[in-house]
């Protein structure tokens, strides 16, 4: 099931209702309906796949347990290997099983021989890389004694299945979301007017602006024989927006749904194309994931702590994997690979530059577009796409600029849209305290503002079957 479906605009508002109307007094019953309805959200794509969540979420909470009772440092070395070995291992196996093949298969043609080895019709679960993760980070800290081991399974099995961030994060660390499961919920007027305030604007944001960018982004890769030139390289442009206009719509309506069920998740978006430097980008860009690497990858390798070379060495082995964590497909490692060389290579330089640029003008263009140049691979279907796709970038055959998913008026409106958004952003990145001021006004522009946004969404929705990227991004991670 996805936000933006029929289905997904039935199940909410009842699964809400019946959560605050039945559940909202007693703590288990209402962890019991939450496991229910977001096995239901997740089982609605495959059920089958439903069993990997309960073994991981079995495993892990039985490892927390054995872990908060064991002082022997092998027996607790053993238990955090399990726990590693089962949630990589499910991951592994269903997102990488194929790519190793494939890759273990092509260097040794490489050699004049062809091991005769089978790939095999793996379906990738939806969401793996994310509720894998979220659970890991629990037995990681408990292990390290950072936090405590939860003796409530069902707690904890409604934390790892949690339906509004389950698919596509934000990943929450347990020592924030799973205490909020032992905790009792009133039902608040602002959480609900923030929540689905932020849940209405993350709509927009995707059926308005973000399916509107796929047509253009999707017919310009779908003809790069003919796209070439400005229409490429809007194509390039246009998708550093979609990619980053998606996943926060996705992040906006997970945050709002949870919130009002009385829910707080962590920001997982933070203005990132208005960043000063790469390292700044990376602290306002997926920052739940960002910070996952940091704290349990990072920090670990030695961080920052044995000079520049095995600070570097280390920012690389992060991106390097992070950018394998995308997906398994060496487009995303050299997608990686880039981005942890642009910080390695010039943070230095932006740096001086911000001296003589205090609003971070300049910076803030070039980190966008060097990081729309590594989103090629990152949209390309395989390395000879991208190179492709490389070779077409100009600004010639303007004339045939409309040809793509959008006309010419549809384009401008396109324009529009993103310019809308990014002086949003900026006044929002000013005055910090936007959301408060909007709510202090009178309740006739409150509800102004929420009606336009309710009747936008339906008038100036991306809606077709042309459209192909209906689905949120980050679903196929």
């Amino acid at each position: 099931m996805i936000f933006n479906s029929i289905e997904f605009g039935i199940f909410f508002p009842l699964a809400f209702l019946l959560y605050w109307l039945f559940f909202k007094d007693n703590i288990k019953l209402r962890n019991l309906y939450l496991i229910a309805i977001s096995y239901l959200f997740y089982g609605w794509w495959d059920w089958r796949f439903l069993s990997l969540i309960i073994v991981s979420s079995l495993v892990d909470f039985l490892v927390g347990q054995k872990l908060g009772t064991s002082d022997d440092g092998k027996t607790r070395k053993r238990l955090l290997f399990l726990s590693i070995a089962v949630n990589i291992g499910f991951l592994a196996f269903f997102k990488y099983f194929n790519f190793f093949v494939d890759s273990f298969v092509g260097a040794f043609t490489l050699f004049g021989t062809a091991p005769n080895i089978s790939t095999l019709s793996i379906i990738l679960p939806v969401g793996i890389s994310f509720y894998t993760f979220q659970t890991l980070s629990y037995t990681i800290d408990v292990y390290y004694k950072k936090m405590e081991p939860t003796n409530d399974a069902i707690g904890f099995f409604a934390f790892v299945s949690f339906f509004p961030q389950l698919v596509a994060g934000p990943i929450e660390r347990a020592k924030h979301l799973l205490p909020q499961f032992s905790e009792k919920k009133t039902i608040n007027y602002e959480m609900l007017r923030s929540g689905l305030l932020l849940m209405a604007w993350g709509f927009f944001k995707k059926i308005v602006i973000a399916d509107r960018l796929a047509r253009f982004v999707d017919g310009s890769y779908g003809s790069l024989e003919t796209s070439s030139g400005l229409p490429s390289f809007f194509a390039m442009i246009f998708f550093a927006f979609q990619l980053y206009i998606d996943f926060s719509a996705y992040t906006d309506i997970a945050i709002g749904g949870a919130r009002t069920l009385g829910f707080n998740l962590n920001l997982n978006f933070n203005h990132p194309y208005l960043s000063s430097s790469f390292s700044n980008f990376w602290k306002r860009w997926h920052i739940s994931l960002s910070s996952w690497f940091q704290d349990y990858l990072y920090i670990p390798l030695g961080g920052s702590r044995n000079g520049s070379f095995a600070t570097k060495r280390n920012i690389l082995i992060v991106f390097l994997l992070s950018g394998l964590w995308h997906g398994a497909s060496w487009n995303f490692v050299i997608w990686g690979a880039l981005n942890g060389l642009f910080l390695v290579v010039f943070d230095g330089l932006l740096a001086k530059i911000s001296k003589i640029d205090p609003r971070h003008i300049f910076t803030s263009l070039f980190i966008f577009f060097a990081w729309a140049v590594s989103l090629i691979f990152f949209r390309a279907k395989g390395f000879d796409q991208a190179m492709q796709m490389f070779g077409n970038l100009g600004f010639s055959n303007i004339e045939s600029l409309y040809e793509f998913g959008l006309g010419e008026s549809e384009f401008k409106f396109t324009i529009f849209l993103l310019i809308g958004l990014m002086t949003f952003e900026i006044v929002e990145e000013k005055s910090k305290n936007l959301y408060e001021w909007f709510v202090s006004k009178h309740f006739l522009l409150r509800w102004l503002l929420y009606l336009a946004l309710a009747v936008s969404i339906i008038l100036f929705g991306s809606y077709g079957m042309g459209l192909n990227d209906s689905n949120f991004i980050y679903f196929q991670f």
